[in-house]
């Protein structure tokens, strides 16, 4: 290899090893975590079920040593196809209501992501809890699953059977029920099934429906089936004369089917509740009901009942601790972002006359150093030395105090602005006269391709520009790439040279000619 191949090289390395040290990432933590061992462990309340049946699972969960939870960090549980969930979310709060994430229950799985509080906080643990539906097995058959809910925990099964049908003809007049649907939990739905048997009726049907507490009526979800065929909407069900609801309050209404249009036909009616914020917290959701008919050839009925629904149930808690007594805990991290930590920070310690207390401290790969067995006083850290990608003042002196009644220790949560540049350029003209120019031209900032700011330039600025306090590098260390673009100018084409814009005068070919014949006529 030649000499000059050989500087090239070293050149080339150097610069590399340099550019490495400048923008080491930022360590950002947030990852997945069903796997890690975060899972306790879960349990399927029941575990042999018919078609349709809801049974609930309870999941345990907690910081395990060396992999401490981070914010953005998400627990993501997968569930089986027979196995629907009852969409849902779940906050996850202690007893003061400090909320350390939230879980949001989906039809195949629940997704948990964490927040900030879980960097607050140590030896974090929880639990939670959500419904599920039996589906999706073939009638006449019972299926046997096998699940660890995507976790690395041993896989538990679940009997699903589904009867088949006997097809066997309806032996009531009526009867009410209601049901939650797995993808819409905070509603419910109400049916009202009249004169199944299809008989002759000898007067009006009359139905008087009341919701109770916990709900709400939703007026305009009405439907009407007639003989399990034709779907009607309440207004075609009224002008087709079939009868008529009436809304007697905001929770109740009376239902009324004439006579000669109810012979021998059958009706559902359907409508649906909102579920509330109290209802939330009932086991069971009510709907009474007050019923009047009378078959032909037989004596009037009159019945009062009530239909009930189970509840979804769903929620979750969790807590963590603070330092130990006499500890101080320092997390660095991006300002603005508490996810996005930095490692390779050194501080020093000092009490408050000056005092310094050991070497210094440098968080770890977590963005966390620890200070232990600190006696209770007042103490201040000042930065000695941060990365070259953020911002720091040697000088800051950042207090604190141990008291001596505290039974946890102190947490400070520290932040760095990532370094900031600038960019500063000059537009210049070229083949024109002054008069030909604009009075201002617009400068377009690109951040990595993408158009941030838009600057006006004019003469009395001697055409100069500025971008300031540009982010250096994003939130993962890497350095931004900032161009300058010239909004077009008429008459003009635009060159760019770095951060300075260079606009040249188009001269018409109908001038040029022009001059061309001038100099040949002289």
């Amino acid at each position: 290899m030649s000499t000059y191949l050989k500087r090239i090289s070293v050149i080339c390395f150097i610069f590399t090893v340099i550019i490495g040290q400048v923008f080491t990432p930022i360590i950002g933590h947030a990852q997945e975590l069903r796997t890690s061992g975060i899972v306790d462990s879960f349990t399927i309340e029941k575990t042999k079920l018919t078609y349709g049946e809801k049974t609930s699972i309870h999941v345990n969960f907690s910081e395990k040593p060396g992999k401490e939870m981070k914010a953005g960090d998400t627990l993501t549980l997968a569930l089986p196809p027979e196995l629907i969930g009852f969409s849902g979310t779940i906050t996850l709060k202690d007893e003061s209501g400090r909320v350390f994430g939230t879980c949001q229950i989906n039809a195949n799985s629940v997704v948990c992501t964490f927040n900030e509080t879980v960097e607050e906080r140590e030896n974090i643990r929880g639990s939670f809890n959500f419904t599920v539906q039996a589906m999706n097995v073939e009638a006449g058959k019972t299926k046997d699953i096998q699940t660890n809910l995507g976790t690395d925990l041993e896989k538990q099964s679940v009997s699903i059977t589904h009867p088949k049908s006997e097809g066997n003809e309806p032996g009531i007049f009526f009867y009410k029920v209601g049901d939650i649907q797995p993808n819409n939990s905070d509603e419910v739905r109400w049916f009202l099934n009249f004169n199944l048997k299809k008989q002759y009726l000898h007067n009006n049907i009359v139905l008087k429906d009341t919701l109770q507490e916990g709900q709400l009526l939703k007026k305009d979800s009405f439907t009407v089936t007639i003989n399990n065929k034709e779907y009607l909407s309440l207004e075609q069900f009224q002008q087709r004369g079939y009868g008529y609801i009436n809304f007697t309050g905001d929770n109740s209404f009376e239902v009324v089917i004439y006579r000669h249009m109810g012979n021998a036909t059958s009706f559902t009616v359907a409508y649906k509740s909102k579920i509330t914020d109290s209802g939330k917290k009932l086991k069971f959701l009510q709907n009474d009901y007050k019923l009047d008919y009378q078959i032909l050839n037989e004596k009037p009925t009159s019945e009062s009942n009530s239909a009930k629904v189970e509840n979804i149930s769903f929620g979750g808690e969790a807590e963590g601790d603070l330092p130990a007594k006499g500890t101080l805990q320092i997390v660095k991290h991006i300002e603005g972002n508490e996810g996005k930590v930095i490692p390779g920070v050194s501080f020093e310690l000092y009490t408050e006359s000056g005092q310094k207390i050991g070497d210094s401290y440098t968080t770890n790969e977590e963005g966390i150093v620890e200070a232990p067995n600190l006696t209770p006083g007042n103490y201040y850290v000042q930065e000695i030395s941060a990365p070259n990608y953020v911002e720091f003042d040697p000088k800051a002196k950042i207090p604190f105090t141990i008291k001596k009644d505290d039974v946890n220790g102190i947490k400070l949560m520290i932040p760095n602005k990532l370094k900031t540049t600038s960019v500063i350029g000059t537009k210049k003209w070229e083949g024109d006269k002054v008069n030909d120019r604009p009075e201002t031209i617009k400068v377009d900032l690109l951040q990595n391709g993408k158009v941030i700011a838009t600057k006006e330039v004019t003469a009395a600025n001697d055409w100069k520009y500025e971008f300031e306090k540009l982010p250096a590098v994003d939130n993962e260390g890497k350095a931004y790439k900032y161009e300058v673009k010239e909004q077009p100018v008429s008459g003009y084409q635009s060159k760019v040279n770095g951060y300075d814009i260079t606009n040249i005068k188009i001269h018409e070919a109908t001038e040029v000619e022009e001059q061309g014949k001038e100099e040949t006529t002289e």
